[in-house]
């Protein structure tokens, strides 16, 4: 054993290079390999020897997800499934005035009533699992795929997303509130879990479809059957229920009644369900190619929005909506007391103006075009944005919808505010010359439109037509500034003016003064200024408010305060820019006010407005065959417009408003200036008269217009000096008006406006006290055009 024990030892000797069996170190074998990466012999240096190895790696991160694991287990283990009643009892909303005493209105009773999973029709349960589920009969109860986006969302600072599946959601609806915080997602997900191992999945179908939201105030598949096509839910057909279950994707937004605007979107999320019904098994194709999208019935309205009521508590609640103020099932399932901007005394002055100065004169069982009349009428504080009196119809149980925000209403001449706005701030034509209210422009009728680009505006490119508008009357005014130009409405002055600043800084303007850039026939082509696009009554109010504001702009809101078991809801920051130049502001809001006082002339075509006895802005607006008439105006504290039409009941399509309480027609100078003038009236008392700024610095005139060439001799041309303010007595029998001094229409405003000394030289109602100015050009001794009537027929979109 010595000897192997010495063996042993010598040979280690060897291997370290010392002597061992009779050889020296320097006599060893050859030397040994060199590694690619030398590291040293003996133990880790540097930063190396504080780093952790892979094992020690591997164990913290399985003792991580051990330890999730076990905090999971525990959670789920302490999470214990609450009282499906505990969250599913409703109460009443209460709006009120801006006072926060008046009450407007309250929510009515919710409309649920529970089915079982027998009275659903398997279709109407198959669709609902095609478009929210698939896997519902498969999955746990919680998706991944929505928790991962749920948190990546969170991550990223953004809400909360709800539940994916129909368990996750069932949950919420019946166990949970609606907010969008992580701890009631944390929650949902371990309930969500328990109630999946804990109830059949047939029991949670039909206890998502009992508690789930699809507007109209309806909690429940039943209830929704009823609300959207008045049938129990037994009776819904294959398409039907499709479109229920595509409701529940966006409750209320997705109602194609109410947003029609919507229909093409909804139609997609509807065949999306239907081709996940045929994926699925569950529907022969060749059926579901056959089927046409069901149109649901028009709701009904609640009893408790009668009146003005309706109008406000709606428009609040698509407010709030909107601006993701309130979930909408929150909102549905109630408690909460709204504050809005609405000021009783000013609402109670909109109804009164628009009974003393319209419906009560109409008689719709006598004159055909006394029926089926709309208005609507906006008012908005300048530069904050609140919106203080909305009328959007005569009952919110007789008619819906509200007019007063409906965006399918010609603008008319009041677009010719923003063609100046823009001539203003921007200069014309490529090198930006500037423009001011006393630069000459011709007011020829029909002439042609000359672009940036030297061409000629056409009408029709195939035909290389020029494109020729007449002014109101056909009347051929000769150079005129553009301040007259905007008291009589020329056509083709703004025709010219947009062409030559340019469409799109035109378009531009109007929407930095507030009208919605995806307004219809919107298109930037200098037509605009003749006020084809449809912007609502509360769009003009909002965008001419920018400019009693001295070009700061606001946006419009409804709600004051808001709160829910006595905590306050947090409500969208109000930031009002600064879009327009003071100075452009300013010069505008001047030639604006020449509109309604222009002496000594006194024939602007909103000369009505006078009567409220304060410096007022504003601009009247007719559209092409009557179809629409329009005031807006405003004060430095308070913006209004006014707008009325009529519209068939059915079609939807517009009517003339010929003949209305026995006019040839009606023009914006007339029932909307003389309502605008009735409510600003009893809106502003107690208010303080206020002046408008002068403008700070004149405007240069651009180089003089050359005149383009006429087809025709001028037929009529403006007076370059006022004409006498007396005259010889009439020579024809005076027409019935309501129109001071017989009014005019449109741009040839001044034929037919005012004659006889100044007096009415038409029979007004009692409540016309308004002077009339003095005859106009080519019209006869009592200011009429020949003597016939006080009215000249209004034609197209821009007249005024």
């Amino acid at each position: 054993m010595e000897a192997r024990a010495a063996a042993r030892a010598g040979g280690r000797r060897a291997a370290n290079g010392g002597a061992a069996g009779g050889r020296s170190r320097s006599e060893a074998g050859p030397p040994r390999k060199k590694r690619f990466i030398d590291y040293p012999r003996f133990g880790k240096t540097g930063i190396r020897r504080w780093l952790p190895s892979i094992k020690q790696i591997l164990a913290m991160i399985l003792f991580f997800l051990a330890s999730l694991m076990g905090l999971a287990a525990l959670a789920y283990a302490m999470v214990k499934v609450p009282d499906p009643n505990a969250n599913t009892t409703y109460q009443s909303n209460i709006y009120y005035y801006a006072d926060g005493v008046t009450e407007i209105g309250r929510t009515g009773q919710v409309n649920r009533q529970n089915v079982t999973v027998d009275q659903i029709p398997k279709h109407v349960q198959k669709a609902v699992i095609a478009a929210e589920n698939r896997s519902f009969y498969s999955d746990s109860g919680v998706s991944p795929k929505g928790l991962l986006r749920a948190g990546v969302t969170m991550v990223k600072g953004g809400d909360t997303q709800g539940g994916s599946t129909i368990t996750q959601q069932y949950v919420k609806n019946t166990y949970l509130t609606q907010e969008r915080t992580f701890k009631r997602k944390f929650s949902e997900i371990f309930i969500a879990l328990k109630v999946d191992r804990q109830m059949r999945k047939d029991d949670i179908l039909v206890g998502y479809l009992n508690t789930a939201f699809y507007g109209r105030n309806a909690y429940g598949i039943q209830a929704a059957a009823q609300a959207y096509y008045n049938k129990n839910v037994g009776d819904l057909n294959v398409a039907e229920g499709a479109y229920l279950a595509t409701l529940l994707n966006a409750p209320g937004i997705y109602d194609v009644i109410e947003f029609p605007g919507q229909l093409e979107k909804v139609k997609g999320r509807w065949a999306y369900a239907l081709d996940g019904m045929v994926k699925e098994g569950w529907l022969p194709k060749a059926e579901r190619d056959a089927l046409q999208f069901p149109m649901p019935i028009k709701p009904k309205p609640a009893a408790n929005k009668a009146g003005q009521a309706g109008y406000l508590m709606k428009v609040t609640d698509q407010y709030l909506k909107a601006n993701n103020v309130i979930p909408e099932a929150n909102l549905a399932r109630g408690g909460y007391k709204i504050v809005t901007t609405f000021e009783k005394p000013k609402q109670d002055a909109a109804v009164a103006a628009v009974k003393d100065q319209l419906t009560s004169e109409l008689k719709p069982d006598k004159i055909e075009a006394d029926r089926y009349i709309r208005t609507g009428l906006a008012s908005v504080v300048p530069g904050d944005g609140a919106v203080v009196a909305l009328y959007g119809g005569p009952d919110f149980i007789q008619q819906e919808y509200n007019d007063a925000v409906r965006r399918d209403i010609q603008a008319g001449s009041t677009f010719k505010l923003f063609v100046l706005a823009a001539a203003l701030r921007d200069g014309g034509g490529k090198d930006g010359k500037p423009i001011g209210p006393d630069s000459i422009y011709n007011g020829d009728s029909k002439i042609p439109i000359k672009l940036q680009n030297g061409q000629t505006f056409k009408r029709d490119e195939k035909t290389n037509e020029d494109y020729r508008a007449p002014n109101e009357g056909d009347v051929d005014y000769g150079p005129i500034p553009i301040t007259r130009a905007m008291e009589k409405s020329v056509n083709t002055v703004f025709l010219q003016l947009a062409a030559d600043v340019g469409p799109e800084k035109v378009k531009k303007a109007a929407i930095d003064a507030g009208l919605p850039p995806d307004l219809g026939s919107f298109e930037p082509t200098p037509t605009m200024a003749l006020g084809v696009a449809p912007p609502s009554a509360l769009d003009m109010a909002e965008a001419y408010a920018t400019f009693a504001a001295r070009g700061l702009h606001a946006d419009p809101y409804f709600v004051k305060e808001v709160t829910h078991d006595g905590s306050k809801v947090e409500l969208p920051k109000r930031e009002p820019k600064q879009l327009f130049d003071k100075n452009v502001a300013d010069t505008v809001n001047q030639v604006m006010q020449r509109v309604v006082d222009n002496p000594p002339l006194n024939d602007g075509t909103g000369r009505a407005a006078k009567a409220l006895a304060r410096p007022v802005a504003g601009k009247t607006g007719t559209t092409d065959g009557n179809n629409s008439a329009w005031f807006v105006g405003y004060t430095p504290n308070l913006a209004t417009s006014v707008a009325l039409f009529r519209e068939d009941p059915n079609t939807h399509a517009r009517l003339s408003l010929k003949g209305l309480g026995g006019r040839d027609a009606v023009h914006g100078g007339d029932i909307p200036t003389l309502v605008w003038t009735a409510y600003m009236k009893g809106a502003m008392q107690g208010m303080p008269t206020a002046d408008f700024a002068v403008p700070g610095e004149k405007f240069e005139d651009r180089d003089r217009v050359t005149l383009p060439p006429t087809t025709a001799p001028p037929t009529t041309k403006a007076p370059t000096t006022p004409p006498p303010t007396t005259s010889a007595p009439p020579t024809t029998p005076p027409q019935t008006s309501t129109a001071p001094g017989g009014g005019s229409h449109g741009s040839s405003g001044d034929p037919g406006g005012g004659g006889n000394t100044g007096k009415p030289t038409n029979t007004g109602r009692p409540t016309n006290t308004e002077t009339g100015g003095p005859g106009g050009p080519g019209g006869g001794p009592n200011g009429s055009r020949g003597g016939a009537n006080g009215f000249i027929i209004g034609g197209r979109a821009g007249s005024g």
